[in-house]
């Protein structure tokens, strides 16, 4: 996908908010990036916001569009994502670079990925001046699960087995040292998130402390004090690949009416780094599944993932077998209680969809975490 290239009043089209994409805007856009040919525009818009509740650090809007003058191939709707208005979470966005990476990801690396996600219709990025928008195809006709109800194990085995294939195509790939714009999980960028949970622990467990399981309070300790050594560990210890880093019932959607790799479409890039490749399934399985479901499928679900990626490798992986595929689940569910802690210290307790879900994904996490004996791991 090309970017959009910036004019110098491009800063009064980009939107800031949802409700500021113009007609004019998206007339620009979709022409600069060569969907609408230039003897055509777009004649009006009509806004949706989309996935209140479900992510913190952009705004979504369903784009309903009318053109005048030809515009064959044109979508007739699109989804608009932009920065949160939030300013802190805003802030959380351009420290940790999210924007930039998502509009990098989109640029430079989804075409090559071997799972569904939306085709970027217009990519307008200006790190410079903090300008982000991203015009995405409209996946409404597919199926999204709630991550509140959570997934079941058919549903979680496809997204398995889908996450796998982008391991496969990135793992110990030597075009990952080319990716200098996608952090490592050892980069200060993503260590960062190391101190954002010790200093978020307090408010979060005041919050939400009769809601977690006995033993959570001592794991969320240690997972706080050797967060950057267990990261340096990890990612010295394994495999490198590409992660999409946010691999959760939310972001990705299912089309019922296909089969293969193009059945689960996997969206929000945000969080895309360089790192161990079962991290991504722990993250599925310690906030999607309730815990029933996860305790009773976990095991089959790595060992198909494990199964997807030899496939797809041409053979079990050199150097990494089932078992360290394993440990590594196990280890990855302790850090897998850093976005509910992050997040849920941040949530606005007046939204009662984020209230709810960081309730969910905290008791499915750390219940994980401490079953499958993390805590061994992390002490040895």
């Amino acid at each position: 996908m090309t970017t959009v290239p910036l004019t110098a009043d491009a800063d009064t089209l980009v939107p800031a908010t949802t409700e500021g994409a113009t007609a004019e805007f998206l007339t620009y856009a979709l022409r600069s990036s060569g969907v609408l040919h230039a003897d055509s525009a777009v004649a009006e818009v009509e806004h949706d916001r989309i996935g209140e509740g479900v992510g913190l650090m952009c705004e979504l809007a369903r784009l309903t569009v009318r053109y005048r003058g030809p515009a064959h191939g044109a979508p007739s709707s699109v989804i608009l994502k932009v920065p949160s208005t939030a300013p802190e979470n805003r802030n959380v966005g351009d420290h940790f670079r999210l924007y930039e990476r998502e509009g990098r990801f989109y640029q430079h690396l989804a075409d090559a990925v071997p799972v569904r996600t939306p085709q970027c219709l217009a990519n307008c990025i200006d790190v410079e001046n903090g300008l982000y928008a991203l015009v995405l195809e409209d996946f409404g006709a597919r199926t999204m699960v709630s991550q509140i109800v959570g997934l079941d194990a058919g549903r979680a085995a496809e997204a398995v087995r889908a996450i796998a294939r982008l391991h496969a195509r990135f793992w110990e790939a030597p075009e990952l040292d080319e990716l200098s714009w996608m952090p490592r999980t050892i980069d200060p960028e993503v260590l960062g998130a190391g101190q954002a949970y010790r200093e978020a622990w307090p408010v979060f467990h005041e919050r939400f402390r009769d809601d977690l399981p006995s033993g959570a309070a001592e794991l969320a300790e240690l997972v706080g004090s050797t967060w950057e050594t267990q990261a340096q560990s990890m990612y010295g210890d394994s495999p490198n690949t590409v992660c999409h880093g946010d691999f959760r019932a939310d972001n990705m959607m299912f089309d019922d009416a296909t089969t293969g790799e193009h059945h689960v479409g996997v969206l929000d890039w945000q969080v895309s780094m360089k790192g161990v490749g079962v991290g991504d399934v722990g993250y599925l399985l310690a906030q999607s599944l309730t815990t029933d479901v996860r305790r009773a499928s976990e095991r089959q679900l790595v060992e198909q993932w494990y199964d997807e990626l030899s496939t797809n490798l041409g053979g079990e992986p050199s150097g990494y077998s089932f078992d360290d595929a394993w440990d590594g689940y196990r280890r990855s569910t302790a850090s897998m209680t850093a976005l509910p802690v992050i997040g849920g210290a941040q949530t606005d307790l007046a939204n009662e969809r984020g209230v709810q879900l960081g309730r969910e994904m905290a008791q499915r996490a750390f219940s994980a975490a401490l079953e499958l004996d993390a805590i061994s791991l992390l002490s040895s």
